[in-house]
């Protein structure tokens, strides 16, 4: 079942990478880096601070809430003030781990079934005010230890994808527009319009949502769905919003989903494989409004 498992790191890289390849474009050789920003506005701080691919996927955690000694107040944060105080991020680095489970391979009336874990360990940096991003990745299969590193590069909302053979420039705008759209900040600016569906402050305040059939597809899609004949059934997904002393910190995002995908096997004909599983992902932002200059690879 070890082929089956590559299979399956196949069918997610192709998820991470979706939209990027299909437009074409140059190959690179050098890789991208996040240097200091300049003449950046007074209310936002500069970082000489660099992103690398980390080497390991590390165990999947809330963010670490601060707790507030007696001397300290804390206050109750309308929906309106967390929002207020989110629509002012205008970059973010972050640090995010997920992970990806099950496996079934069926090839004619035979099936072969697999427990798998991907364990996913990504860094990254958001800039709203410039549309340029830096996003690594690290996915390992456990207990095997396939591992495989992706890295994606946003400059002027034009895409850049690492692959084996060098860095390609994408024209396709749907890989950019998703990761517009599915960040924790712009999810949080999203579901923070809406009433929770649970509310519980301790240390600090944790915002619950559902997420919206329509969002977890997507989210599935990207992630799950590997080539045009994969259909696709979600089953439910949820959002979490992660506050200290009415800043967001961090969330988590969890769904479920069922894919079956056909594939022509050399020497078996055709299988299909379906993913039975869920996606769980939590994001720990690391810095806010701290500028960097995300460059393109050199073509």
């Amino acid at each position: 079942m070890k082929k089956y498992v590559l299979i399956l790191l196949l069918v997610v890289f192709i998820g991470l990478t979706a939209g990027c390849l299909g437009g074409g474009g140059n190959t690179a050789t050098s890789s991208p880096a996040a240097h200091p920003g300049t003449g950046t506005p007074s209310n936002q701080k500069t970082t000489s601070s660099t992103i690398s691919t980390p080497s390991t996927p590390t165990t999947t955690t809330s963010p670490q809430m601060t707790t507030q000694s007696p001397t300290e107040t804390s206050r109750e944060f309308s929906r309106a003030e967390l929002l207020e105080r989110v629509l002012t991020i205008n970059q973010y680095t972050y640090v995010a781990n997920a992970t990806v489970s099950m496996l079934v391979v069926t090839h004619e009336n035979v099936s072969w079934t697999d427990n798998v874990t991907l364990g996913m360990s990504e860094r990254g940096y958001l800039d709203f005010g410039s549309w340029s991003a830096l996003i690594n990745t690290t996915t390992v299969s456990v207990p095997d230890g396939v591992s495989f590193n992706t890295s994606r590069v946003l400059v002027s909302n034009v895409t850049y994808i690492q692959t084996p053979t060098g860095w390609v420039k994408s024209d396709d705008s749907s890989t950019a527009d998703f990761i517009w759209r599915y960040n924790i900040v712009s999810l949080a600016r999203k579901y923070l319009g809406m009433a929770p569906d649970h509310r519980e402050s301790g240390e600090g305040l944790v915002l619950e949502y559902h997420l919206s059939d329509y969002d977890v597809r997507e989210l599935a899609s990207i992630y799950f769905v590997s080539t045009p004949n994969t259909t696709i059934t979600v089953k439910g997904g949820v959002l979490k919003l992660y506050f200290e002393n009415g800043e967001l910190v961090g969330g988590m995002i969890n769904f479920s989903v069922i894919t079956r995908t056909s594939i022509e096997d050399p020497t078996m004909g055709k299988i299909t494989i379906t993913q039975d599983g869920s996606w769980s992902e939590t994001v720990r932002i690391t810095s806010v409004n701290e500028k960097m200059e995300v460059k393109a690879p050199s073509t």
